[in-house]
């Protein structure tokens, strides 16, 4: 299985972002080309089918793509085209975890956003999900002036183009989080409303979240609810909630010096012995040998 690294793909390090074309019959590629190779990577991935038509399989699942289908691929799935020689294709890449800045916080709030690019994904990964997202020949169009776009100032690095693909990255993120969210589809209005309950969680996991509201925030039924949250995240909604809170935590642990009780209590667990036992369940040791072996200095 190849991993294909950023490395290999953001030249500047200080700016994650690539975007690259494929199309076998007029030999268009790139250096460090695995279309037809199964791999993984450690960044994000969105794939445009521009013209044409193939077969992406993900996760060993295979999906009969066509002009105008859109996905995300997260670091985590292994996946291969077949059939390129049919299709043109234009990846654009990215990675926050290098660049942190390039996407703002804002557009990490849109009601596609979160569907589309985090639900979708994971979902995907662990049963064959056929929803993905279409755009007409309009949207399409207008979709691939911004790609060309960002093509032109990778390749010439004119002054300012570091601006200019950051911009155009936002703008196609936010261009294909709309459309996602207007998607009629049962499944996907479902990804939708469930990153509304996420981000309600995170935003107020310090305090009681009770079923019922998150399920009211999806409108639908609370074991309807349940159901679909697993299905879309891998884990029931009171187990996210504590992953969440536990996170938080270990952040906490290691950039501040409030008692353990305290950090317990700021994550929204009011138990500090409960607490140290799902911390230690997750990281495999207490949270004050954590703090210890992690405190920044």
């Amino acid at each position: 299985m190849e991993l294909a690294k950023g490395d290999n793909y953001f030249k500047d390090h200080a700016l994650a972002v690539n975007v690259c074309k494929i199309n076998r019959r007029k030999n268009i590629s790139h250096e460090n080309d695995l279309t037809e190779i199964e791999h993984h990577h450690d960044f994000v991935e969105i794939v445009f089918i521009t013209k044409g038509k193939g077969i992406q399989v993900i996760s060993d699942n295979e999906y009969e793509v066509s002009e105008g289908d859109i996905f995300i691929l997260q670091g985590f799935q292994n996946h291969y085209f077949k059939d390129a020689d049919k299709a043109e294709i234009f990846n654009v890449m990215y990675d926050l975890e290098k660049s942190p800045g390039l996407i703002s916080d804002e557009i990490k709030t849109l009601d596609g956003y979160r569907a589309l690019f985090i639900l979708e994904p994971l979902y995907r990964n662990r049963r064959h999900f056929k929803n993905m997202l279409h755009l007409n020949q309009v949207d399409l169009a207008k979709s691939e002036y911004i790609l060309n776009g960002m093509l032109n100032e990778n390749l010439n690095k004119e002054t300012g183009y570091e601006l200019f693909l950051k911009n155009k990255l936002e703008e196609i993120i936010i261009f294909l989080s709309r459309k996602y969210s207007q998607i009629t589809v049962p499944k996907a209005k479902s990804m939708v409303r469930i990153g509304k309950a996420i981000d309600f969680i995170e935003n107020n996991y310090h305090r009681n979240i009770y079923i019922q509201e998150l399920a009211d925030i999806g409108f639908m039924s609370v074991r309807n609810f349940q159901r679909i949250f697993k299905d879309a995240t891998g884990l029931s909604p009171n187990d996210f909630l504590l992953e969440l809170r536990i996170q938080y935590a270990s952040k906490l642990l290691t950039e501040t010096d409030s008692a353990i009780y305290e950090v317990s209590e700021l994550v929204g667990i009011t138990d500090w012995f409960y607490f140290s036992k799902a911390f230690k369940r997750k990281f495999g040791v207490s949270p004050v040998k954590y703090r210890k072996q992690n405190k920044v200095a």
